[in-house]
């Protein structure tokens, strides 16, 4: 859902000329194979399997040199490189991208991608001698040379297992190097140096703020299809989400304690949704965007609300950016292993990814990380299908003994989901299973148009009648239906009615009639 900022993410666009990362982009189109011997030049090493830099000390090793011009509009322009050139990657190793910017050109921008069905951008490493561009995507080089990203675990892994790709406009590329660090082994993925969490301190324990919703409730817990308080009394969440925290300013700056002041105190709520989309961060900026996500746990915790920690997985399988959770929410329930109002959404909405073979293995994995410092938080796990497919756990759900209070996704948009749906969800709530509706609208899956009150209405009573949480999208002023703030409201808190679009209106007035 909500499709059209994370496309325009995907995209360079310059007049008529768009350059994208596409499956399918081989045809009729100018693809490079890896011609690292073909000029003679190559200086891999090799490890006794045509792979170069294997069991070796750290090196900087010739992937590919010649000269390819990015220049050309006629036809898609790439350089490819194969898998058995990244048999010893792991996070901390370096592609070096040797080139000359085009001063002619109307922009100048480079894709790093790893390869596979389609090509899928790296964008949770750093970059030196560049910078990412959040909104459209690519990097732009500064002109010194090389280019260089640094990799992340996971980043590390789709190599070795796909290759690389690199696409662009307005830039010429000379030569591209890969530096290891050398303390792997072929074919190893140092998944377990991707959680250390040795340098993160663990805060105490906050003090709850009387009257609010976390003081009269406390830590949460899952009994069957409910979720409960600490008196074992049956507890509904309701909220807004975020848009996402790294798409820019233009979303992050609802994080603030003001804004969820107005949530908690004029707005009724009790749980705000934190967003994070992982193949979208800024390289450059990851201290940052945890920054931002950090803050917004303290101004929550701060008034008293619950808060979900969202790795916003979009249409893609959870696994390969799995590598990156372990450590982001490895860092996450350490320095937040006190605090009871943080609950955990692992994976938001999956994509052809099956429960048994990509899904629930993704959550067997990074479910223990958590659990290493936050035994009993609630987890919430994606399913198939933009988390619509709630009935394949059913069949398999997570064992209950080992990964503790496990919920499951489940997402609507009231114009495109109606009655079928409703049903779906009242089903697998009456067989057992504990939903938890992480994301709605009242209007198209889009998130634009379609606008429907009456269908709002009928999901509202739906999730009255079981208990069953539910957070809204989105706390933002983007200009379309589902956003709750009017685009031409510059406000970060302290919204009225006025403030407010069609759905904000609808959607503050159900959670006024809910008790908190």
């Amino acid at each position: 859902m909500k499709r059209i900022l994370r496309n325009a993410a995907a995209l360079f666009a310059a007049g008529t000329i768009v350059l994208s990362a596409l499956a399918g982009c081989t045809s009729g189109s100018e693809e490079v194979e890896n011609t690292a011997q073909t000029n003679g030049t190559n200086t891999a090493q090799t490890n006794g399997n045509g792979s170069p830099g294997a069991n070796s000390a750290s090196s900087t090793t010739d992937a590919w040199s010649g000269w390819k011009d990015f220049n050309d509009s006629s036809s898609w322009v790439n350089i490819t490189i194969d898998k058995s050139y990244f048999s010893s990657f792991e996070a901390g190793c370096k592609i070096n991208v040797y080139l000359t910017k085009d001063s002619s050109a109307s922009y100048n921008k480079l894709k790093f991608n790893y390869q596979g069905s389609s090509w899928t951008e790296m964008t949770s490493g750093s970059y030196t001698n560049g910078t990412y561009d959040s909104t459209y995507g690519g990097v732009e080089p500064s002109g010194e040379t090389p280019l260089s990203y640094t990799v992340t675990a996971s980043d590390a892994t789709n190599l070795k297992n796909y290759g690389f790709a690199l696409n662009g406009y307005g830039v010429s590329v000379s030569k591209i190097t890969l530096t290891t660090t050398g303390t792997s082994s072929s074919g190893s993925s140092s998944s377990s140096s991707s959680t250390t969490t040795s340098d993160v301190e663990t805060k105490v324990e906050p003090t709850s703020v009387t009257g609010t919703p976390y003081a009269n409730h406390g830590k949460l817990s899952v009994s069957g299809a409910n979720l409960l308080d600490e008196k074992g009394e049956k507890y509904m969440l309701y909220g807004f989400s975020t848009h996402g925290l790294n798409f820019g300013d233009d979303f992050s700056r609802y994080v603030n304690e003001d804004a969820f002041a107005t949530l908690v105190d004029d707005f009724n709520t009790n749980c705000i949704r934190l967003v994070l989309y992982p193949k979208d961060c800024n390289g450059g900026d990851q201290n940052a965007l945890k920054t931002i996500m950090k803050n917004g746990i303290e101004y929550a915790t701060n008034k008293g609300m619950y808060v979900l920690v969202d790795w916003h997985v979009h249409n893609y399988n959870p696994q390969e950016t799995q590598d990156a959770a372990k450590t982001f929410l490895a860092e996450i329930a350490k320095e937040y292993a006190n605090y009871g109002n943080v609950l955990y959404e692992i994976c938001n909405e999956p994509t052809n990814s099956p429960w048994d073979s990509a899904i629930k293995p993704y959550a067997e994995e990074v479910i223990p990380v958590i659990r290493q410092y936050a035994p009993d938080a609630v987890v919430i796990v994606g399913t198939n299908t933009w988390s619509q497919d709630i009935e394949e756990p059913l069949s398999n759900p997570l064992d209950k003994a080992t990964y503790g209070n496990v919920m499951y996704t489940f997402h609507f948009y009231a114009n495109s989901h109606t009655d079928s749906y409703r049903s779906r969800v009242e089903s697998a709530v009456k067989s057992g299973l504990p939903v938890f509706i992480t994301e709605f609208g009242t209007c198209d899956a889009s998130g634009n148009g379609g606008f429907n009150s009456s269908e709002s209405a009928s999901w509202f009573s739906l999730c009255e009648k079981y208990n069953i949480s539910h957070m809204n999208w989105s706390l933002s002023n983007k200009g379309e239906t589902a956003s709750a703030i009017q685009s031409s409201c510059s406000k970060t808190s302290g919204w009225t009615s006025s403030d407010l679009t069609e759905s904000g209106k609808l959607v503050v007035e159900h959670f006024k009639t809910l008790a908190r």
